[in-house]
């Protein structure tokens, strides 16, 4: 698969789409399917904003109960199931438990988990149950939860790399047919007379510049939909509410996954075990600064910890290895809080609402419903367009599907001659496609060298993510075509070794290669920014 920014120009597409996140990618892969010529669109790499710094989890919401958003819940339920039906090696069952310290919490949440079970009554994962607080203890030893009386236990799903399912979702859609191009700036909009004609592309690689001719607009770019607005409505009011949600990682702290509740603000937050860390958030404030540059500060890093100290008292900001943010782009709705502002998403048919034909907007939604998210914006573009097709991304399995058994991951082990752990982690990550990975070796075997020392990854995964993924720069592989940026150390003891390998694949110059590490190094710092407030 390669990134061809000239062919965006001379045809005109039945759609095109604004954003790379995870529901633009899944607009474009729906459209597709239904045999809409697509050319997706994203300004920096796809799933860089908001999918890449979520809380990784494909779960109902049980907070939203309290909201009373009973149809939110039952449709996130329902799309759970699906995200395990067509992504099975990204998406993992996950025990969650809700240490009860007092009456009130036990009375809430005892009837609070039979309503998720009633809700979700043809899921295939188990109902919830209670354990006493021995049993607690047992299952998870390191708890200290004062006056602990014990424990509701429920399932939801873990998406330890969310960065590959939105990934995953794009290189669908390619294989489909489209047309999909990161690093794609949008600069405008064009428009003749009350019709959305097509956009303006600025390539952040070349710096070309070029119009992209379409039936139809889709404006799918999440945090930065306003922006996209601007370009043809100057002075109506802003679309979206922007609310911040920070996360910490640090040690391993639980065996399980926890529902904890902020002492501040009773706030429901959690405890995650996420590869070989625990990853703990998040926050919900409101923001309204650079859109580009989001990130924890020491504040949101003292709250995170000021809730976890209710379970583990000893962790201290010097535990936290590093910190991350993102935002929620929820469609507005004046004299809420941040937290009680609806998930639900939302459509504009601009036609109706500016008598502009030819586009639509989409705001808010969560990850765990992304595909429903962008079924309507895909039902709506194909409507417009004339187009009946049903929507069948609920059937179409991701490229990495299914998932390898222990017993491929052990085959694959013993013809490699790499470690179980490396072939397990592979596995995580590309799931079926994992051979097609190992297969860049070389004869050599140079490519099965790790990229840093006693780390699970390999240089064939540079090699593949260049050839086979559209991986234009250093973060684009460290951050969201492998986990190799996402530990402890924020790959900067591999960032060297990536980028050499990076610069002999796309012919980079000495100073090119190391621009791409000093940015890839600089993301590192900020998300160490909270120690130097």
């Amino acid at each position: 698969m390669k990134r061809d920014f000239e062919a965006i120009s001379g045809k005109t597409f039945d759609v095109i789409v604004i954003g790379g996140g995870i529901v633009g990618a899944g607009v474009a892969r729906d459209t597709t399917l239904r045999g809409l010529d697509t050319l997706l669109l994203e300004k920096d790499d796809f799933g860089s904003g908001t999918t890449s710094r979520s809380t990784r989890l494909i779960h109902g919401g049980l907070r939203y109960l309290r909201q009373l958003e009973f149809g939110l819940v039952r449709q996130d339920l329902s799309e759970r199931e699906v995200m395990m039906r067509i992504a099975p090696h990204l998406v993992y069952p996950l025990s969650f438990f809700i240490p009860i310290p007092n009456f009130s919490l036990n009375f809430a949440m005892f009837f609070g988990t039979i309503l998720y079970d009633v809700i979700s009554f043809d899921k295939t994962l188990p109902n919830h149950k209670y354990l006493s607080r021995a049993t607690t203890l047992a299952e998870e030893p390191g708890l200290r939860v004062e006056g602990l009386q014990g424990s509701y236990v429920y399932s939801d799903c873990a998406i330890p790399l969310t960065e590959r399912l939105n990934w995953e979702t794009a290189l669908s859609a390619a294989e489909g047919g489209a047309s999909v191009v990161n690093h794609a700036r949008v600069t405008n909009v064009l428009r003749e007379g009350n019709r959305i004609t097509g956009v303006e592309v600025k390539d952040e690689i070349s710096g070309e510049i070029l119009q992209a001719k379409g039936k139809m607009v889709v404006n799918a770019a999440g945090q930065w939909v306003d922006i996209i607005k601007e370009m043809l409505f100057k002075n109506k009011p802003p679309y979206l509410r922007r609310t911040k949600g920070a996360h910490i990682i640090i040690p391993e702290v639980s065996r399980h996954a926890l529902v904890l509740f902020s002492p501040r603000d009773g706030r429901l937050f959690f405890v995650i075990p996420w590869e070989g860390f625990s990853l703990v958030g998040t926050t919900d404030t409101d923001y309204k600064d650079n859109l580009d540059a989001v990130y924890a500060t020491r504040e949101d890093v003292d709250y995170i910890l000021e809730g976890l100290h209710l379970a583990y008292p000893d962790v201290t900001i010097d535990d936290v290895h590093y910190a991350y943010a993102g935002l929620r782009s929820l469609a507005l709705k004046p004299g809420k809080s941040a937290s009680d502002t609806s998930r639900s998403h939302a459509l504009i048919d601009h036609s109706k609402r500016d008598g502009l034909e030819g586009l639509v907007t989409i705001l808010g939604g969560k990850i765990t419903a992304y595909r429903e998210v962008a079924k309507d914006g895909a039902d709506l573009a194909c409507r417009k367009l004339g187009n009946k097709a049903r929507c069948i991304t609920d059937e179409r399995p991701l490229p990495g599907a299914p998932a390898m058994t222990s017993a491929d991951i052990t085959d694959m082990s013993q013809k490699s001659g790499l470690s179980n752990e490396t072939t397990t982690h592979l596995s995580r990550i590309y799931g079926s496609r994992s051979g097609e990975v190992l297969a860049m070796g070389g004869d050599d075997r140079s490519g099965l060298r790790p990229i840093s020392p006693g780390g699970p990854d390999i240089l064939a995964q540079v090699r593949y993510a260049v050839q086979n993924e559209i991986c234009m720069t250093v973060s684009d592989f460290m951050l969201r075509r492998s986990a190799v940026g996402l530990r402890k150390d924020l790959g900067t003891d591999a960032v060297a070794t990536v980028a050499a390998e990076m610069q002999r694949l796309l012919g980079w110059s000495d100073k090119e290669k190391e621009r791409q590490v000093q940015e890839h190094n600089s993301a590192a710092s900020l998300a160490r920014r909270f120690r130097n407030p």
